[in-house]
């Protein structure tokens, strides 16, 4: 379970510089703005995994926090899950209700800002040059596609990514997923976004739960470190393109033979490959 954890967080932190486009170029490229303020969205959840999902949304997407509960059923295996995901600027929570336990790591973003910051205005030009230009041959580095406006959700125009089994549809240029379908290790699923409502949220479900015991999980900030400085590096070569179409397909690789490996009733791994499916489409711009 942790090895799969381990591919497919380093897959959403290599993933995470597809956010960047054009619209971005003279600022954080990472400063992705939602149309909306504060929102709550209600999901349901069907297939091999059923249940419900709440996704909180302040500070135009700066701040989100993620309440899901399900049953899980593969075979003679029956999983409960009962998780919330926090994520601000700074920190990533992810917490087991059932167990009373959490981990945080540091927001792998963060080290993508702090590396892209240390670059020279000529280097961020072509880091920002090189995003814009080659995103078509890194989703056929990682086999996958990306189709813009693909569909209206909920009044939402939504654009569709699919990879390794899975399909995602975002808010157009955005992280936010409204409908997702995952078929991998046995299990397939979907989450739909049911209902959106925009307005206040409780401030409290941004933090951990009371009683809650909260470890930093210090080895994979290192990890994400390391990654955030060899993907700075590369993107800011001429020959990026390249270069991050073989490491897309490397990083697709890890996580596929990380999930081959872990036992069929991990719902979570498939829950975590949704996540790196919301990067992906950020890549082509609005």
């Amino acid at each position: 379970m942790m090895k799969t954890r381990f591919a497919l967080f380093l897959l959403c932190l290599f993933l995470s510089f597809s956010l960047c486009t054009a619209a971005f170029a003279e600022k954080n490229p990472w400063d992705i703005k939602l149309p909306f303020k504060e929102a709550t969205i209600q999901y349901s959840i069907t297939g091999s995994e059923t249940g419900s999902e709440t996704l909180y949304i302040r500070d135009y997407g700066k701040e989100k926090a993620s309440h899901r509960k399900s049953t899980s059923k593969i075979m003679f295996m029956t999983t409960q899950t009962d998780q919330i995901e926090i994520t601000n600027p700074d920190w990533v929570y992810t917490i087991d209700m059932k167990e009373r336990t959490g981990t945080k790591v540091t927001n792998p973003v963060k080290f993508m800002i702090e590396e892209y910051n240390k670059l020279s205005s000529k280097e961020k030009d072509m880091v920002n040059k090189n995003v814009q230009e080659m995103g078509t041959s890194l989703m056929q580095g990682m086999q996958g596609s990306v189709q813009q406006n693909a569909e209206k959700i909920l009044g939402y125009n939504c654009d569709l990514a699919s990879v390794a089994g899975t399909t995602s549809y975002s808010m157009h240029g955005t992280d936010i997923t409204l409908k997702s379908d995952v078929s991998m290790m046995g299990m397939k699923f979907s989450t739909v976004a049911t209902k959106i409502t925009e307005g206040s949220v409780p401030g409290d479900v941004f933090a951990p739960p009371p009683g809650i015991q909260v470890t930093h999980d210090k080895e994979a900030d290192d990890a994400a470190r390391a990654m955030a400085k060899s993907t700075i590096d590369t993107l800011k070569s001429p020959d990026a393109s390249q270069k991050m179409q073989q490491q897309a397909g490397d990083a697709m690789n890890q996580a596929e033979s990380a999930g081959q490996q872990a036992p069929p009733a991990n719902q979570g791994s498939g829950q975590d490959m949704q996540k790196a499916m919301d990067a992906l489409k950020g890549m082509f711009g609005k």
